[in-house]
């Protein structure tokens, strides 16, 4: 799919605490008493426009006050958010009723309405399984049976030769619990690459030596010194002084039902290891092309080549980051929503790094269309509903899309804001969060002394923000993107039919009268406005776990963001 992204959306330079606790009450009948009973004694949040606070609801009852508005009224963007992010198996999560009123005389409590938020979406199998993998990487390296392998001496150091026949151990179903032999042949031997074609694929549109050539050339030129200049280098444990590209039908029957997407390629760490079916070499294992199957497409030469690029970019800061965090250091590997940011970031650096010539050739409008523009699809998924999904998501994730979109949207406003004058491609940021035996949020915090329970907020606030009308001014300059105006490529109306709803992100407008529950998820949260017309009255906001009175699950380690827009 092509994405147009105009010219001048690509590029652009770029509180206080309260602190007092306790719980919901109940009125005279047993009833939870309106937000303006249960926080009268609270203090009220005052904000010029274009100022913005995060504050601790456990430190407040749950409660937000704002003051009565002036002549010209006053807008606010609220956001809820769960900050939490310890890695889990299924996920932080928790409920929340979000309640509004004046404070006028009490009157019976409204309803509490339940959200509306859609069933979440399966996503790509090819997801799943690169999330599969690097949990297995964490559980492979943390068993003592598996020794990581040491790096080959320099002298030993020696390609292979062109023609080269070897067996290799391949995956053979998602869970990557069994395998299959194949047998392959070196095709093409370049500086950093190896690639290597199994010798039993489909002979219908067979890849040729010049496609070969094609992937070795943007492996070699471009992906390896963009990848390894921002992340490190990889091991080579085999010590032939290449990574091995394996195309092998034996990926392609990964997916033998193409309805939820397919395999593309990938990179597992076993193979740096002493396990039984590692392969003892630095390799990605490709699709090949393929005819049409009664429940896949067919794989074409081009479409092979032209998807199999970003995909060996992304693969690639995989491999360097087992590296760095298993072999070279006493460490287990990086956390799996952590890991994937990274190496969507690497299909970022890709997008505004090698020259557009380079993907024109596969048909692509532009360099940021062929290798950005999954993340800019995955992050317009992400922010149609960002409740319904995790930022931090669990180990037993599906790897959905829209999660994907979230941590390379995540990661890219950290870089914008903890990487110093180089916040665009934030090479020593990048670097640090590879070499380093800390994963997660640890890792976040450690390399760019940043508070998560401020970024969060702060990163989702920034994410309706940024390039859009509601806040001509910001002082501090966090709730801004200095990389990226996405607004302006998703409500351009050239790409209309791929972001058919322009901006995806539509905060949910409260009323004096509202009681909204719904679902917090790690790192992730919902936008609500706030609007007072001139002269109107005070508002009181409380957020508590449900209509029952008690205070939210203490674990979401919950938040509220709130910016003056009016």
């Amino acid at each position: 799919m092509t994405v147009r992204f105009p010219q001048s959306a690509v590029l652009r330079g770029a509180g206080f605490l309260l602190c007092c606790g306790g719980c919901g009450s109940t009125g005279p009948n047993g009833n939870l008493g309106t937000p303006s009973q249960e926080c009268a004694t609270r203090p009220v949040t005052q904000l010029a426009v274009g100022d913005h606070v995060i504050l601790d609801p456990a430190a407040t009852g749950g409660c937000l006050r704002l003051p009565a508005a002036g002549a010209a009224g006053a807008r606010y963007l609220l956001v809820l958010a769960s900050t939490n992010g310890s890695k889990s198996s299924n996920g932080i999560s928790g409920s929340y009723l979000l309640r509004a009123s004046n404070p006028v005389v009490a009157v019976a409590p409204p309803a509490e309405l339940p959200s509306a938020r859609p069933a979440l979406a399966p996503g790509s199998v090819g997801a799943r399984f690169d999330a599969t993998l690097r949990e297995l990487e964490g559980e492979l390296a943390a068993d003592p049976r598996n020794r990581p392998l040491t790096t080959a001496t320099p002298h030993l150091v020696q390609a292979p030769p062109l023609g080269d026949v070897e067996s290799f151990k391949t995956c053979s179903n998602l869970a990557c619990t069994s395998f299959v032999t194949v047998q392959a042949t070196a095709r093409f031997i370049g500086t950093h690459v190896a690639v290597y074609v199994d010798n039993d694929v489909p002979q219908n549109d067979p890849l040729t030596d010049a496609d070969l050539a094609n992937l070795g050339h943007a492996f070699d030129t471009y992906h390896y010194p963009i990848d390894t200049t921002a992340f490190g280098r990889e091991s080579d444990i085999d010590g032939n002084g290449v990574v091995i590209i394996l195309a092998t039908d034996a990926v392609n029957s990964l997916t033998p039902d193409c309805t939820n997407g397919r395999v593309i390629g990938y990179f597992y760490g076993g193979d740096l290891l002493t396990g039984p079916n590692s392969n003892r070499a630095e390799i990605f294992y490709t699709l090949v092309p393929a005819p049409a199957t009664a429940k896949c497409p067919a794989v074409t030469r081009a479409a092979a080549v032209s998807n199999l690029k970003p995909t060996l970019i992304h693969e690639f800061q995989h491999m360097i980051s087992y590296n760095q965090h298993v072999l070279l250091r006493p460490g287990t590997s990086e956390e799996v929503w952590l890991n994937e940011a990274m190496s969507h970031f690497a299909e970022e650096l890709g997008g505004r790094q090698i020259p557009d010539a380079e993907c024109t050739a596969d048909n692509f409008t532009s360099c940021r269309s062929q290798y950005s523009g999954g993340n800019i699809l995955n992050a317009y998924d992400y922010l149609k509903n960002t409740e319904s999904q995790f930022m931090v998501f669990p180990t037993s994730s599906t790897g959905t899309l829209e999660e994907r979109g979230a941590v390379w949207l995540f990661l890219r406003w950290v870089l914008d804001h903890f990487s110093g004058a180089d916040s665009i491609l934030a090479t020593a940021t990048t670097r640090a969060l590879d070499a380093t035996n800390q994963t997660g949020v640890a890792n976040i915090t450690a390399v760019t002394g940043g508070d998560f329970t401020q970024m969060v907020p702060r990163w989702l606030m920034a994410a309706y923000l940024d390039d859009g009308p509601d806040l001509p001014f910001e002082s501090t300059g966090w709730l801004r993107f200095k990389s990226w105006g996405l607004r302006a490529i998703w409500t351009d109306p050239r790409n209309a039919q791929v972001f058919p709803a322009g901006f995806p992100l539509v905060p949910t407008s409260l009323a004096a009268s509202s009681s909204i529950s719904g679902t917090l998820r790690a790192g992730s949260g919902r936008h609500f406005l706030l609007q007072q017309p001139a002269n109107g009255a005070a508002w009181d906001v409380q957020v508590l776990q449900s209509s029952a009175g008690a205070q939210l699950d203490a674990a979401l380690q919950a938040r509220f963001g709130l910016v003056r827009i009016h």
